[in-house]
């Protein structure tokens, strides 16, 4: 089991449900633990897009992804940034401005909103950039909690002037602002450019072609550094961390591309040196025209050709369209069982409605309220005595999980019946709901699919015994079907609810 791709998070997700002892181990905290330090790296699950239309979009790379395709508080988002687990993206006005900046831990189902920096002020500041990563001590980033985390937000004012500062979930609070300037050129910080976390500091691209701004997240200072004169790099090239945790990048030039790495002389001082180069002219079905970005540890590169954009395994040499898009922000997590909250044994499975904690959303944004209450930023629930002080956790319940209630005791009613076929209408409406909120390996699921299961288990061996009875020539119906045993007929039919669930989860 522990062999099992983390590519497709439905593999273990369906072998959790072969039989008991495997869901309890499966479900165990031992099993993820040595899944995680078996793997090490956690897989790609998918990637988000900042569409035009349809902002903060997630794109799964397997069909049974648990997330959801869209942020749940149907707001305007533009994702900044996704590391450990987290994503972090700002909330959109009206007129494309920036309200507040929304944390969400896909996993845990929670989001935290904080206000923005009291430096920015739209448009004095149309250039920024934010990166979001775990604050857990001694965390090796496997399997993050999610909280504390800090997220760092650098920006350019209109005379080229950057500032930056770091907020902690731990203290509620923006530490106080840092800034530095070029002595000669106005610096532009790149929205759309993905960021690279390199030990202690965080290291953001700027428009210019040769100056990177360093965030030391120890010191809390803002500096400069400077890449070598490659006039040909222009803008083409994105931040990575190195496999040895040294600051490094990719570039494309031409079909090749090059990966470069930051290291220290045997005199002190700093060079670039090249670590490998990979030919994609015979992987590609066209021609690159940039890095878009990569997973950490530089596993999968997103590369821009004519045809769209697609990913590359450097290890395998294996290629995938997976978009149109040039902004694609990857997320990389190890989805296992237990961080779906456990599989509860369909003996003492409820139905899930009672599995679901809601909270009253308590949001922080700070003087952006009035802003929101002006333009008819409704989707955000503003409470009638403000917004906290703090950013506050939240978690978001659904509006049709009462009437998905009713048609899954409507379900389990036809099954007492014995109206099978009735069951199983109600349970697959039942799922087609539920999954589309919750996600095809939420736990929220769980009790649907086995009742699902279970009624497709009864009609079988209904048309079993009917089959039986109608080839029997000899008249004695009665005894044949009498002959029929209810666990010699289940034997036959888990095979068929296995595949049943299986099939499920990869074609709704």
């Amino acid at each position: 089991l522990l062999r099992l791709p983390p590519e497709d998070p439905g593999c273990l997700f369906r072998a959790s449900l072969v039989c008991k002892p495997w869901r309890s181990r499966l479900t165990g905290t031992a099993f993820s633990r040595l899944y995680r330090e078996f793997h090490r790296t956690p897989p790609l699950l998918g990637f988000f897009e900042n569409d035009e239309t349809v902002l903060c979009y997630f794109s799964p790379l397997s069909p049974t992804s648990p997330f959801f395709p869209v942020h749940p508080g149907k707001c305007s988002l533009f994702v900044l940034d996704s590391r450990h687990g987290l994503v972090l993206s700002n909330t959109i006005g009206p007129s494309g401005e920036p309200l507040c900046l929304i944390v969400w831990d896909l996993v845990g189902h929670r989001q935290w909103r904080l206000s923005l920096p009291d430096f920015v002020d739209w448009p004095t500041f149309p250039d920024c950039a934010a990166a979001v990563l775990c604050a857990a001590d001694g965390c090796d980033h496997l399997n993050c909690p999610g909280d504390p985390f800090r997220v760092v937000y650098v920006g350019t004012d209109d005379d080229g002037v950057a500032q930056a500062c770091v907020y902690s979930s731990e203290s509620c609070a923006w530490s106080p602002v840092t800034s530095c300037e070029h002595p000669e050129l106005p610096l532009h910080v790149r929205l759309s450019r993905p960021n690279a976390l390199v030990g202690d500091a965080v290291y953001f691209l700027c428009t210019q072609e040769t100056v990177v701004l360093r965030y030391d997240l120890f010191s809390q200072e803002l500096s400069m550094i400077h890449w070598p004169a490659m006039h040909k790099w222009k803008c083409s090239y994105i931040l990575m961390r190195m496999e040895d945790d040294m600051l490094g990048c990719a570039y494309l030039q031409e079909s090749r591309l090059e990966l470069w790495s930051m290291e220290a002389d045997t005199d002190g001082a700093v060079k670039w040196a090249t670590r490998r180069v990979v030919d994609l002219q015979n992987l590609l079905p066209s021609t690159p025209r940039y890095v878009i970005s990569c997973t950490d540890g530089f596993r999968v590169f997103f590369v821009q050709t004519d045809l769209g954009t697609f990913t590359v395994e450097l290890n395998s040499g294996r290629v995938k369209k997976v978009s149109s898009s040039s902004e694609v922000i990857p997320y990389t997590r190890f989805y296992t069982p237990d961080l779906a909250g456990g599989i509860t044994p369909p003996s003492t499975m409820a139905s899930s409605s009672e599995n679901v904690e809601t909270t009253q959303d308590k949001h922080h944004v700070g003087d952006e309220k009035e802003k929101c209450v002006e333009k008819g930023e409704d989707d955000f629930d503003l409470e009638e005595n403000g917004w906290e002080e703090e950013a506050e956790e939240e978690e978001w319940g659904w509006d049709g999980e009462k009437a998905a209630n009713e048609l899954f005791a409507k379900g389990s009613k036809a099954i007492e019946e014995e109206q099978f076929v009735h069951a199983i209408h109600c349970f697959d409406d039942v799922l087609e709901s539920r999954v589309l909120f919750y996600g095809r390996l939420s736990p929220m699921c769980i009790s649907t699919y086995y009742k699902y299961g279970r009624a497709l288990l009864y009609k079988a061996r209904e048309d079993l015994v009917k089959g039986t009875t109608s080839r029997d020539d000899t008249g004695s119906s009665k005894a044949s079907c009498s002959n029929v045993k209810k666990g010699d007929t289940r034997k036959g039919i888990m095979p068929l609810l296995l595949y049943s669930v299986q099939s499920y989860t990869q074609d709704i």
